[in-house]
């Protein structure tokens, strides 16, 4: 299965309460635009269901970042590179992490200037860095991504994310014009995350939700039914790992939902991840929500974020109409190597059909129908993998020095 990034919400939510603002007095602070420029764009990279970004710090170091609505400052997962940055640190801070992990320690720099393609300067911004790289953003996305970064962007531009074209065009808000094309929708912003209202149905039962947008997340959707009033869990729905957190896996179901609906939009059998209770729940609580819409639901459209106005604009993607698919192989994958170029299975589904081929976790997969890391990306093998139900997959492995071909066919599961 895919690498779901489903921990970043609960790891977030942790640290938000930890960081703030350290401008004062008359000091510039945040980003701002070239005078008298009306937008900038600049492309971006998808990495499961991901918006990647390059982010240049202290005019010195070009790093990539997540793109993410739910994070409210800045994250470096990697200390190495604030070390060699020589940033200012303030503090260090250990944050308890309730039946999540023991615990997390961080440092709080200030000062650090960050820079994004066209000329758009942050000054004196906060920064959060982690003393352990926690995430393993690299390995989940197969690609050097050190960083996360979201309502320091969000809240001073109108940001549009196109995903059919891979750019992303900031607006100075004061010059900004609506594409005529696009569906108007409200939002509201909380603190500083967004959130908005939709519809589920199931079984003939329908429940409102209040769910936040999650550009941090590769799901289409995850919901605490916990928390919703009259519908349940889809009755068809298959036990796996959603993902990895800090501390080890994920567990959950995985079903579909007979309908969502967003405003004038319909979604038919939409994928739904809900973790099993336990203390990422009680941290999605901490964030006052009942789950995400992420990734892989946003990229049916084309994005503008608008929250000084409370409104997003959503015009449909070339996606719009793709089915929703999950992963039919039964296994998850890593990028490892200092060059993120080998295959490494980090988790078997018992019964699934890699593990019926006798696929076992540790495996190096040197190549998937002709397929490696050297070609391709991550994102590109796991399309792969979720491609067809019934396609022959090719692998060729080595264990413990021994080669090994092994052939099974991916088979649809939910």
């Amino acid at each position: 299965m895919r690498n779901p990034i489903v921990s970043l919400v609960a790891f977030i939510l942790l640290l938000n309460t930890c960081l703030y603002s350290t401008a004062s007095g008359q000091k510039e602070f945040g980003f701002k635009m070239p005078e008298d420029v009306r937008k900038i764009e600049f492309p971006f990279e998808q990495h499961n269901n991901l918006i990647i970004i390059p982010i240049t710090i202290n005019r010195f170091l070009t790093l990539k970042f997540i793109l993410d609505t739910g994070v409210e400052n800045a994250i470096l997962t990697e200390k190495l590179y604030a070390d060699i940055l020589d940033v200012n640190y303030i503090r260090e801070i250990t944050i308890d992490g309730p039946g999540l992990v023991d615990s997390v320690e961080a440092y709080i720099a200030n000062e650090v200037t960050f820079s994004l393609p066209g000329g758009v300067i942050g000054h004196n911004m906060s920064m959060l860095v982690l003393k352990e790289d926690y995430l393993k953003l690299s390995e989940n996305l197969g690609d050097d991504v050190h960083g996360i970064i979201g309502y320091d962007i969000f809240s001073r531009f109108i940001v549009d994310i196109n995903y059919d074209d891979n750019v992303i065009t900031l607006y100075n808000p004061a010059k900004f014009k609506k594409n005529r094309r696009s569906v108007e929708v409200p939002i509201s912003i909380r603190g500083t995350k967004p959130f908005i209202n939709a519809s589920i149905t199931q079984d003939g039962k329908k429940a409102n939700l209040d769910i936040m947008i999650d550009t941090g997340a590769s799901h289409a959707a995850l919901i605490d039914y916990n928390y919703l009033d009259g519908v349940d869990l889809p009755e068809k729905t298959i036990t796996t790992r959603l993902g990895r957190g800090i501390a080890g896996e994920i567990p959950g179901h995985v079903g579909r939902m007979d309908s969502v609906t967003i405003n004038c939009f319909d979604f038919n059998k939409m994928l739904v991840s809900a973790p099993f209770e336990g203390a990422y729940n009680k941290l999605i609580k901490r964030g006052a929500r009942v789950g995400t819409f992420g990734g892989e639901l946003l990229n049916r459209f084309n994005v503008t974020f608008d929250y000084a106005s409370e409104k997003i604009y959503l015009t449909k993607s070339d996606k719009h109409k793709d089915p929703f698919e999950f992963d039919m192989s039964g296994m998850a994958l890593n990028a490892i190597g200092p060059s993120l170029d080998t295959l490494k299975v980090v988790n078997v589904d018992k019964g699934g059909p890699a593990f019926q081929a006798d696929i076992r976790e540790g495996d190096i997969i040197k190549s998937i129908n002709g397929r490696s890391l050297r070609s391709h990306t991550l994102s590109e093998i796991y399309s792969l993998l979720q491609s067809k139900d019934g396609k022959k997959i090719k692998c060729k492995i080595l264990r413990d020095g021994e080669k090994l071909k092994i052939k099974f066919r991916l088979k649809r599961v939910i």
